[in-house]
């Protein structure tokens, strides 16, 4: 028994040393192929993020994934097509093709939603990479940062990254602020007290954001010749202890409109200090008999 026990394995180990030794360099050169192809794709995406063209940024990620996945598909046929005893086990699992299939779809349906929601914001361009969009249902508010064949990933406000579903996100009614159109437009609302002159504190509100470098024109010529003012600052609302004042600042996007907002209500402060007009807030008088 040990003399034939010795002979078998003389026999057998040069073809178990070599099928082991395809199955090392096959899967090396497979992984290699994965990361070169990933990585040549992502220097591509950040050149045309670079240059913005963002449609054809989104496009490349999603592609770079499909890529990837292709680049292990064919490193695995290889694997299995230069193994017998591995081939003749595959075969029997093909042959069991239906129940696999059956097995996975109802397994995996989110996964599988995802992957055709993924396809469909590809094909439609709801939102791209780049674009600002919020989340309406779930009130998530961001950058679109990836676009994979599982999900949307979103850089917050605070540089956080919220990972979304694609099947959430192709359900959701989202909000894009660059959808054909990347101005915005955010209001400044400000209190001022009955007392104080209200047509001067509309006028030196509109001239401080008028004079803002950023501040985006949006009248168009015929507008400009009948006179209409380039800030729109109308009184929104009288409230208890104030008038309130709503001034439209329109910007090239919603980055930019935030910056100029902040800077119009610190300069806002000094200037309606210097010319008399008194900011509101909640107060109680008390008369004592």
């Amino acid at each position: 028994m040990s003399d034939w026990l010795q002979t078998a394995l003389a026999d057998k180990l040069p073809g178990i040393a070599m099928n082991l030794l395809f199955l090392a360099v096959t899967a090396a050169v497979t992984v290699i192929c994965a990361r070169l192809v990933s990585r040549v794709l992502r220097r591509v995406t950040e050149r045309q993020k670079r240059a913005g063209s963002t449609g054809s940024a989104t496009i490349l990620a999603f592609c770079r994934y499909l890529a990837v996945a292709a680049v292990y598909f064919a490193g695995f046929s290889v694997l299995v097509s230069g193994i017998p005893a591995l081939s003749a086990g595959v075969n029997r699992l093909l042959a069991a093709g239906g129940v696999l299939a059956l097995v996975g779809g109802l397994a995996a349906p989110a996964a599988l939603r995802s992957l055709a929601s993924g396809l469909m914001i590809l094909a439609f361009k709801p939102f791209v990479i780049g674009d600002v969009v919020r989340c309406v249902d779930n009130d998530i508010s961001g950058v679109v940062e990836e676009i994979t064949l599982r999900h949307t990933a979103i850089r917050t406000w605070e540089n956080k990254r919220v990972i979304v579903p694609n099947s959430v996100m192709n359900s959701s009614v989202v909000e894009n602020a660059d959808y054909t159109d990347s101005r915005v437009c955010t209001f400044l609302e400000i209190g001022v007290t009955y007392e104080s002159d209200i047509a001067l504190a509309k006028q030196l509100l509109a001239d401080e954001i008028a004079r803002q470098p950023d501040y985006l024109d949006t009248r168009t010529p015929e507008q400009k010749a009948a006179g209409a003012p380039a800030v729109q600052v109308v009184v929104l609302a009288l409230a208890e202890s104030a008038v309130t004042l709503r001034a439209s600042i329109w910007a090239r996007d919603n980055g930019t409109a935030f910056a100029v907002k902040c800077a119009v209500q610190e300069n806002i402060l000094r200037i309606y200090a210097d010319a008399g007009v008194d900011i509101a807030y909640p107060h109680l008088v008390v008369r004592q008999k």
